[in-house]
């Protein structure tokens, strides 16, 4: 989920405090209601759209999610060959 800034002011101000917004909260649940995926795979960030430079918590974000989605995707593909799992 992305633009998380957009959707709560809180957020916008400190980004750290994207996991104790209730908005953000809000609309992860209205994401896993409308795509049918378990909230646990909704991952909040914000994109880097008008930053000239990086931002340590924006890159936390978005790492954490890439290795949850690199995460899930392992998982999937060891159920469908069970034979083949990785060490």
């Amino acid at each position: 989920m992305t633009k998380v800034d957009e959707t709560c002011p809180l957020v916008k101000d400190d980004l750290r405090k994207v996991y104790t917004s209730k908005k953000i909260k809000e609309k992860m649940q209205e994401c896993s209601d409308l795509l049918g995926i378990p909230l646990s795979n909704i991952f909040p960030v914000k994109n880097y759209q008008e930053e000239v430079d990086t931002n340590n918590d924006m890159d936390v974000l978005i790492l954490k999610a890439l290795d949850q989605i690199v995460n899930l995707t392992n998982d999937a593909l060891e159920d469908q060959n069970p034979s083949e799992k990785s060490e």
